[in-house]
């Protein structure tokens, strides 16, 4: 065998990376993206792996090794690429070429299947010579042909997403493709050096083996180190980047909502949310948001049924108000098979103090939830039987004002999380009653958190230029009401939403019109990168907010520059 210190080296380097990627591979993953990386590395340096053990004569020695071979030259570019657009968020493009991709790979899969057979047949088919012919010429030449291929492809498709942006602002595709574009050129660089050491292998007749290659597997493991190690960094650093700006985000709409109802709960109470799933304050937030503009209290009673029916999911919802005179419970408001319409009741139920299982929670004013109602003879029914109850006291100052109650065809339906809701939506109705009481209506400010967390989404995330925002999508997004959410923008922007969306596009657009790096963009493609869906509602828009045309205001700014 004809070992020597760059082939020991270089195979000691190779493996090295192999070893580092299979650890990872099995212990340190993290998502498929990065998987297509650590293969890419595993198979890319199996290669040179695979070359000098033919180099130093251990495949002379042993030919059973070549059973081991497979083209994966063909295959790492294919990885390769990839890793690249699953980065870029394009595995939809890739997807579309990735039959003829593999098909290099197919082939000499196919070939070096049968080279084996021809081996284990003593070369009955094919001479050694010939075969070694094939793979020297046909193999290596075809392989740096479509790794420059894929190289030159996978930069120019860098250059598309950034020119359409990618959905993310212009600044932060640049900064997420510049490494990536100095990988690939440096890939296309490499290429090339290994098209010229071929060239000089036909060119010098001298029998020099493979000499001539140790500087290009020296380079290509350069590269292959610097990149794995470039690229793992940079992902993990993403990842983690990520996993904080979620954090951070979540951790922020929380106390947004927990500060939009610091009026209605007690610090105890809060505290509660606060240690409960994301999604009570979320809902709470909705209700109490729903509620602010309700000025009588039967539109409170009304909003809230009606809200614990489409946010609970429950099948029916009923407020019973207690009736000082008669000493009983009256049905007041109800969504399900009780609502009518037109806030009207279908034989509305009326129920002593004490009776039934709402009368014992009224009279006792503690809470009462009933897994099984067979099983119960306090069970009243009202208008079909159901199998469970939930019943929550609305107290006001610590008096009596009525019954928050729902039932359902399912035994065992509610559980710990229905009754807590219940509690803090009771709370909550209780204080909106005796603020329209007392007339103390709450105003919008501009410290308001909801409209904070609104501005938030629209200059962070850019919601704006999603051309299909809608008043119902963004109050979606918050979780509060559309009607709330309508008040807020009208209050504290002196604009309606539709409006102040625009604005935001406009100064998208104006940015992007006067900003060279966008001088190449028509001016409806700009409009359309601000989330305006028309050339017509971007130019009325952007009348509108500046008093000139885009096109004006396009050629004005340069001339002034």
């Amino acid at each position: 065998m004809n070992w020597n210190f760059f082939s020991s080296t270089i195979l000691t380097a190779a493996a090295l990376i192999i070893v580092i990627s299979i650890i990872k591979l099995l212990f340190f993953e993290r998502n498929q993206m990065t998987n297509y990386l650590h293969w890419f590395a595993i198979l890319a340096n199996i290669v040179i792996v695979q070359v000098i053990l033919i180099d130093i004569g251990i495949v002379n020695k042993y030919p059973a090794i070549l059973l081991l071979y497979f083209p994966f030259q063909f295959l790492a570019p294919v990885l390769f690429t990839i890793f690249t657009f699953s980065y870029l968020n394009r595995m939809d493009v890739y997807k579309k070429s990735r039959f003829v991709l593999l098909v290099p790979f197919a082939v000499f899969f196919l070939l070096y299947t049968f080279f084996k057979i021809n081996i284990l047949a003593e070369y009955a088919f094919l001479s050694k010579q010939t075969m070694a012919h094939i793979g020297y010429e046909w193999d290596e030449n075809l392989a740096v042909t479509f790794s420059l291929i894929l190289a030159i492809w996978n930069y120019r498709a860098i250059r598309v997403y950034e020119d359409r942006l990618g959905n993310l602002p212009f600044q932060i595709v640049k900064k997420k493709t510049k490494w990536l574009k100095g990988i690939f050129i440096a890939q296309v660089v490499l290429c090339i050096f290994w098209a010229c050491t071929i060239i000089y292998t036909k060119v010098d007749v001298g029998d020099h083996g493979n000499t001539p290659y140790y500087p290009l597997w020296f380079s290509f493991l350069i590269f292959y180190y610097c990149y794995y190690f470039l690229a793992s960094k940079h992902l993990e650093e993403v990842e983690n980047k990520k996993e904080i700006e979620a954090t951070t985000l979540k951790k922020v709409a929380h106390d947004f909502q927990i500060t939009g109802l610091n009026k209605v709960f007690t610090s105890a109470e809060l505290e509660a949310v606060q240690d409960s799933q994301y999604e009570t304050t979320a809902i709470l937030s909705y209700f109490a948001t729903s509620l602010f503009d309700k000025n009588k209290a039967e539109d409170v009673l009304w909003d809230i049924t009606e809200n614990c029916i489409s946010k609970l999911n429950l099948e029916d919802c009923v407020i019973y108000v207690l009736d000082n005179e008669k000493n009983t419970l009256i049905q007041k408001s109800a969504y399900g098979n009780k609502h009518e319409g037109e806030k009207k009741i279908l034989s509305p139920l009326e129920i002593s103090m004490g009776k039934g299982i709402v009368g014992s929670v009224a009279k006792n004013k503690k809470w009462e939830l009933v897994k099984d109602a067979e099983e119960d003879p306090r069970y009243i029914k009202d208008d079909k039987k159901r199998q469970s109850e939930l019943a929550v006291p609305i107290l006001i100052e610590g008096k009596l004002f009525g019954v928050l109650d729902s039932e359902h065809t399912k035994k065992g339906f509610f559980n710990e999380r229905h009754l807590f809701l219940f509690q803090l939506i009771a709370k909550l109705t209780a204080t909106k009653l005796q603020q329209i009481s007392k007339k103390t209506q709450k105003t919008i400010t501009n410290h308001n958190a909801y409209y904070k967390e609104f501005c938030q989404l629209l200059e962070k995330e850019k919601m704006y230029r999603q051309p299909e925002l809608s008043l119902i999508m963004m109050a979606d997004k918050l979780n509060i009401s559309s009607t709330y959410l309508s008040q807020l923008v009208n209050t504290l922007s002196d604009n309606n939403f539709s409006d102040f969306i625009n604005l935001y596009r406009v100064r998208d657009a104006e940015h992007k019109l006067t900003n060279s790096d966008f001088s190449k963009y028509t001016i409806l493609a700009i409009g359309l990168e601000a989330g305006f869906n028309s050339k017509s509602a971007f130019y009325n828009a952007f009348n509108k907010h500046t008093g000139i045309t885009p096109s004006e205001y396009r050629e004005k700014r340069f001339v002034f520059s």
